[in-house]
């Protein structure tokens, strides 16, 4: 009877282990006709998706080119990710973004983009107000960024950003808003980077530091003068299979802030138990992430994370009022070689709002 026992265990962990070999494997067709390599590098045209309670379910198609970046330190890719997207709640989005390491010294970073969308407004999150305004927005322009390398892992660069908003409500149109006529914002600004990472798309060790002041003002065509101030660190820990990996993030804009430009507290990128990424916003933001990241089972992935937060008037780096934030997320890998993922977040936070998102790359 044990050996009977025996032999049958064994042939379901084999039936089971023939499934999952299946499976991968014809993934791995899928994807391989979706998938173009030349002498230069892969092209790829996938179908895209999304979600979020700001836009709804997201659906379009995503082309993505990457290549090597020759006598550039490994772990360096070069990629242009694009992608035409339609969503549930009426949001229109074409939108292209490239990271270019063009040499050893210097990297270019670029991203354009087009959104039009129905979107909401509950006023600065210290004023503590839960009055609600929807409105549709337009909004197209695109961000630059040059760094030239100094010594060991430091560049320097400057970096600028240029958006035309357009702000419509005809029931209740937003004339007492700050920024309620739309209008240009155009703003310039030295960066400072160190990145000592091991890998720009998905690293397993190094950190990284950008630290950037853009001022935006009517000499530069801006309808809006005001100064923008970010600090973003990310520290990377490898323990074997899994990564963990941290973030602390500080962003603070001084002077008369039009409301769409108001840093987010959450989202896809930041806090992501805010579900609607305009809900919590203020003229200043501080945040901490950390996120155990492990390898599942062919391209697939998971993470478990933890967050905190806090969206003031002023500069305040008290426990008062943080939000909390947690979550689980799933992670698959697109590029055969390279580990560009699309990741699925799902999490709560303590002001009893919850975020799930599905987009292209980490959250940070």
């Amino acid at each position: 009877m044990l050996i009977c026992e025996n032999m049958s265990a064994q042939k379901q962990q084999t039936d089971s282990t023939g499934i999952f070999d299946k499976l991968s494997n014809l993934g791995e067709v899928v994807i391989d006709n979706l998938t173009f390599p030349t002498e230069r590098g892969v092209w790829a045209i996938y179908p895209a998706g999304g979600y979020s309670s700001r836009t709804g379910v997201e659906l379009g198609i995503m082309p993505i080119y990457s290549w090597d970046a020759n006598k550039v330190a490994a772990g360096s890719v070069n990629t242009l990710t694009s992608s035409v997207q339609l969503s549930t709640k009426g949001m229109v989005e074409i939108s292209s973004r490239l990271e270019w390491f063009l040499s050893s010294r210097w990297q270019l970073k670029t991203r354009i983009d087009w959104l039009r969308l129905n979107d909401s407004y509950w006023g600065a999150w210290s004023r503590n107000n839960e009055s609600r305004m929807d409105y549709r927005s337009e909004r197209y322009g695109g961000e630059l960024s040059l760094f030239r390398s100094i010594k060991n892992k430091f560049y320097v660069g400057i970096s600028g950003s240029f958006k035309n908003y357009s702000i419509k409500d005809e029931e209740n149109p937003p004339q007492m808003l700050y920024g309620a006529g739309g209008g240009n914002l155009t703003g310039f600004g030295p960066t400072l980077l160190f990145d000592s990472r091991d890998h720009v798309l998905a690293p397993r060790s190094g950190s990284y530091l950008n630290v950037s002041w853009l001022i935006f003002n009517d000499e530069f065509l801006s309808d809006y003068s005001y100064k923008n101030y970010l600090l973003d660190f990310r520290h990377f820990i490898n323990i074997g299979q899994p990564v963990i990996a941290f973030q602390a993030l500080w962003e603070h804009n001084d002077g008369d802030v039009p409301f769409f430009a108001l840093p987010q507290l959450g989202g896809k990128e930041r806090l992501r138990g805010i579900g609607h990424s305009n809900r919590v916003i203020d003229k200043e933001v501080w945040l901490i992430k950390s996120e155990l990241r492990t390898h599942i089972w062919w391209r697939i992935g998971g993470v478990v994370f933890a967050e905190a937060g806090k969206a003031s008037q002023h500069t305040d780096f008290s426990l008062n009022d943080v939000i909390y934030s947690g979550g689980l997320g799933l992670r698959f890998r697109l590029l055969p070689d390279e580990p560009l993922n699309i990741r699925l977040d799902a999490a709560l936070s303590t002001e009893g709002q919850h975020g799930i998102f599905i987009s292209l790359r980490e959250a940070f």
